[in-house]
């Protein structure tokens, strides 16, 4: 009898589980890049250039466009290597566009240096086609 009971319970409980993950799984498109990946991309961000709460918000649907559009140009294998810099380049410089009205003359001055250091950290991971 309590065998039978523990397999109705484990079978109400899967019944309420799978609809919750399958509609996790449509939530989170493959092309979408991964959140987590963008948040702790904002947090390092935010310690570093001191962002407000607001300023934070505004950034989170900047990052997330251009997490979506980077690995988009990762991933076309139609691209060569220097295609993918130049695309890689005019995201960047769009999302810089973006992000300077949100930032202090300070903050963006700052946010500058961050760019051209993780530039050319991936231009020198492109060269040596890890990347």
């Amino acid at each position: 009898m309590k065998q039978q009971v523990k397999a109705q319970i484990w079978l109400v409980a899967m019944l309420l589980v799978l609809p919750l993950l399958a509609q996790y799984a449509h939530a989170v498109p493959a092309d979408e890049p991964d959140k987590q990946e963008v948040m702790a991309k904002l947090e390092k961000m935010s310690a570093e250039l001191k962002l407000t709460p607001e300023q934070k918000k505004q950034m989170v649907p900047i990052l997330m466009e251009e997490g979506k559009k980077m690995k988009a140009v990762k991933g076309d294998t139609m691209l060569g290597p220097l295609q993918k810099a130049r695309a890689m380049k005019g995201i960047g410089d769009a999302v810089d566009a973006k992000v300077k009205p949100i930032l202090s003359a300070e903050q963006y001055t700052k946010f500058e240096q961050i760019r051209a250091q993780q530039r050319e950290e991936m231009m020198q991971k492109m060269r040596s086609g890890k990347e």
